[in-house]
């Protein structure tokens, strides 16, 4: 039975006040690309945005949630090219490189405020980190995507391991966004083959895990998985 799909969730305001937050996310993006994320301050995109600092703050009180405004955004997006893209592509493997193809695109022209991305993602306590609690509904929305992605695709996976795949497809992609945005070659290239190799060599190791010789270390796997998770 298919399961329902998992829509990201949404901020609703109308009107001015959703004219004006938009104002002050478009300037605050703008600000932390061309000065940098750490030398913009609240009170400098208010300025820039023609807003009263107290005014700027009933939408955003800190930076964070500006980024985090940034990645629900691109989340909604992608919830809706990945539907379109599995209605004409059965595929698992090409269902999962489209997520991570798609989620680089959105990325592109955001590479400068981006690696706070990166440095924050080891701590769990900061709230940019893709592990914090302040994450957790993107986090779950992207991990969202793949189980979608799963759903009616032509791959006939272990039952056991259905649960922790998305999950398992997510740090992935994470790890592919970080080659991408630490390729510092022209081509930028990197990310690209890491994807297709990585997701051929993903594959092979799930057909090869369906083996009944290999039961044990499919049951190893998702207890790590299962670790990670926690």
């Amino acid at each position: 039975m298919t399961s329902k799909k998992s829509k990201p969730t949404k901020t609703k305001e109308t009107g001015k006040s959703q004219q004006t937050r938009s104002l002050l996310f478009k300037t605050a993006i703008s600000l932390f690309q061309k000065e940098g994320y750490d030398e913009t301050t609240m009170r400098k995109i208010a300025q820039k945005a023609g807003l009263a600092v107290g005014a700027s703050y009933y939408h955003f009180k800190t930076k964070e949630e500006i980024v985090l405004e940034f990645y629900r955004l691109t989340q909604e997006e992608a919830y809706i090219q990945n539907l379109e893209f599995c209605k004409r592509e059965k595929e698992l493997k090409e269902r999962i490189r489209n997520i991570v193809r798609f989620k680089i695109e959105q990325f592109k022209g955001y590479e400068k405020f981006l690696h706070i991305l990166a440095r924050s993602a080891g701590d769990p306590r900061h709230p940019l980190s893709p592990f914090s609690g302040e994450t957790r509904q993107i986090r779950e929305d992207a991990i969202s995507l793949f189980r979608d992605a799963m759903n009616g695709s032509k791959e006939s996976l272990p039952a056991d391991l259905k649960e922790s795949l998305p999950y398992l497809f997510w740090l992935f992609q994470l790890g592919v966004i970080y080659v991408w945005l630490f390729d510092e070659s022209d081509s930028k290239n990197k990310a690209e083959t890491l994807l297709e190799k990585g997701c051929d060599l993903i594959f092979q190791l799930l057909r090869l895990s369906s083996l009944p010789l290999l039961r044990s270390v499919r049951k190893s796997l998702l207890t790590f998985i299962d670790l990670l998770k926690r």
